[in-house]
C-alpha cells in the first residue's frame, strides 16, 4: 500500500492551507492511498517559542504571518485571533487528536479538520479540556470517552511518540510529507502543490490510477463543508468560476454560504 504521511500541527497555517491539496489527492486516488497524520507539536509554550525564519516571538507576531500566508494559500483565515485570544500552546490540541484516534481514525481526521477550521477561521483556538471536548462532540466522537482519553497518559505518550517520529524522519517544517511504498520513499518538506505530491506518489508507485473528480454536488456531500479554494483546486477552476458554480448551487438550495474571515465555506 502506498502511504502519504503528513507531519503537521492543528494550528499550523500552512497545514490549513494544504487542505485543498489533501482533498484533491483523496478525490484523485481514493483508497489506493493510505493517509496518516503525525502530530509534530509546533508550539509548546509561547513564553519560550521563537520562529526566527518568520520573525515570530510573540502571539501578536503570528497575525501578519497568517495574513500573508492566506494570500498565498487562499483558505479562509481570520488572523485576529492572535490579537484578541491568542494560543498559549498547540500541544493540547495535538494530544486531543491522539485521544480521538483511540475511538476512530475517520472521526479523528474529521476532528483534526474541525480544529483547523476553528483555529484558522473562527477565532477559536481550543486548549482547555472543555473546549476540546466541545469540538469532539461536533464531529460525532463519544465526548465522555474522549475526555477520559484526553486526560490519560496514553494520549500524551502517543503524542510524544509522534514528536520523536517527526524528528527521526527529518520533518523540519510543517507541513512535511513522507510518501512511501515499500522501500521507495520521498520526503517533501514544507507547503507543497498537488503536482508535487502527485509526482512523488506516482514515482514510488507507478501503478496508481488517477480518477476524475465527481460531480460538484457529490464532492460537497462527501466533505459536507468545503472552502471555495478547495473547489478551485479539485476542479481546476478560477476563483470566479468556482464562486459562480457554488452560488448557483446555493441559489438552488443545495448548499449554504458561510463567510468566515478572508474566505467562504459551503455546506
Amino acid at each position: 500500500m502506498t502511504s502519504l504521511v503528513c507531519f503537521t500541527d492543528p494550528f499550523c497555517t500552512w497545514s490549513w492551507g494544504s487542505e485543498p491539496m489533501l482533498r484533491n489527492i483523496r478525490v484523485r486516488f481514493g483508497d489506493q492511498i493510505e493517509r496518516e497524520f503525525v502530530m509534530g507539536g509546533l508550539v509548546e509554550d509561547f513564553e519560550t517559542f521563537h520562529d526566527r525564519a518568520n520573525g515570530i516571538r510573540t502571539p501578536a507576531d503570528v497575525s501578519p504571518h497568517w495574513e500573508e500566508a492566506a494570500e498565498r494559500h487562499g483558505m479562509p483565515v481570520d488572523a485576529g485571533v492572535w490579537l484578541e485570544d491568542p494560543l498559549n500552546s498547540s500541544h493540547p490540541a495535538n494530544i486531543a487528536y491522539k485521544a480521538a484516534e483511540f475511538q476512530s481514525q475517520a472521526l479523528a481526521d474529521s476532528y483534526l479538520r474541525r480544529l483547523r477550521e476553528a483555529g484558522a477561521s473562527e477565532r477559536y483556538t481550543p486548549e482547555e479540556p472543555d473546549e476540546l471536548a466541545e469540538l469532539a462532540g461536533q464531529v460525532g466522537l463519544d465526548v465522555e470517552q474522549f475526555r477520559e482519553d484526553l486526560a490519560s497518559e496514553r494520549a500524551r505518550e502517543a503524542f510524544e511518540a509522534d514528536m520523536r517520529r517527526t524528528l527521526q524522519t527529518g520533518a523540519k517544517a510543517f507541513p512535511s510529507y513522507l510518501v512511501k511504498n515499500g522501500e521507495n520513499r520521498r520526503l517533501l518538506r514544507g507547503y507543497q502543490s498537488t503536482k508535487a505530491i502527485v509526482t512523488a506518489l506516482t514515482t514510488v508507485d507507478p501503478t496508481l490510477d488517477q480518477r476524475e473528480p465527481p460531480a460538484l454536488v457529490e464532492f460537497l456531500d462527501m466533505f459536507r463543508r468545503v472552502a471555495t479554494r478547495e473547489v478551485e483546486e479539485v476542479y481546476g477552476l478560477s476563483h470566479e468560476d468556482a464562486l459562480d458554480r457554488l452560488e448557483t448551487l446555493a441559489d438552488d438550495g443545495h448548499v449554504t454560504r458561510i463567510e468566515r474571515g478572508s474566505g467562504i465555506f459551503w455546506e
